[in-house]
């Protein structure tokens, strides 16, 4: 069974490596401190639960003019959750119901990362990174665009109503970029999700990683989470299964290996 790989280790571990270092959101461990620190500091924060995934247990927590509280996300079962509150300690003991009983689930807290088109809709990049033969490789990668549904939150997940893209066509169309702009953007996300898969090997090793990334409004990759357990079902997603079929020629490499 594969070691899981929890946020704040994997953001310790990406702290070691200048590239990833210089792409990482500011995070920090869940109190209540570091929480108002965050809501000071950026527009909104994220709270994430330690080792879930797939869009559960993670929140953007937010100050309005008039003072309230607000956050949206979804519960760790995955119900969608939206509420605005006078106090902190509101949020705190919805994230934390039995904290009295010494049940307290391990969450981190994140710097909000404007990543959207520029026509507003939040966006993402998975890489999908694999070793063969001593050298790692991207499989492929695609864009993970979200709807108006999507907005408040800025939660991206195929479970959660955003579609699937081909990276060249988010560039071309939603970026207007020429093919030397996308080429060299494409060349340092590669870079940086390779850089990525190196550092998190060294603790957590695998055969393949899925690196998700953003896009500053400056188009700078932000490094988001990595997934030592990547699922492919997005690749076959896309109406050109080259990617998706590159990625399993890969993993049948491997097993030869």
């Amino acid at each position: 069974m594969k070691q899981q790989l929890g946020k704040w280790k994997q953001y310790l571990l990406l702290r070691q490596n200048p590239l990833t270092a210089n792409s990482i959101p500011r995070t920090a461990l869940y109190n209540m401190t570091n929480l108002k620190d965050f809501i000071n500091s950026f527009d909104y924060a994220y709270v994430k639960h330690d080792t879930t995934g797939q869009g559960r247990a993670i929140y953007k927590v937010y100050q309005r003019e008039d003072e309230r509280y607000c956050y949206d996300g979804y519960s760790i079962q995955g119900v969608p959750i939206s509420k605005c509150v006078k106090a902190l300690e509101n949020f705190h003991q919805m994230l934390h119901p039995f904290e009295r009983m010494g049940r307290m689930g391990n969450y981190i807290v994140q710097e909000g990362v404007m990543s959207f088109t520029p026509q507003g809709l939040p966006v993402s990049v998975r890489v999908h990174v694999q070793l063969l033969k001593g050298k790692w490789l991207v499989g492929g990668m695609n864009a993970n665009i979200g709807t108006e549904g999507n907005l408040e939150n800025g939660i991206l997940n195929l479970h959660r109503g955003s579609a699937i893209i081909p990276v060249d066509e988010l560039l071309s169309s939603h970026w207007q970029m020429d093919e030397i702009e996308k080429n060299q953007l494409i060349k340092h996300i590669e870079k940086l999700a390779t850089s990525a898969a190196k550092v998190i090997a060294t603790e957590v090793p695998s055969r393949e990683y899925g690196i998700d990334l953003g896009l500053s409004p400056e188009r700078k990759p932000i490094l988001f989470e990595v997934n030592n357990t990547p699922g492919i079902g997005g690749f076959a997603k896309l109406d050109n299964k080259s990617i998706w079929r590159r990625i399993v020629a890969i993993r049948k490499l491997q097993n030869e290996e």
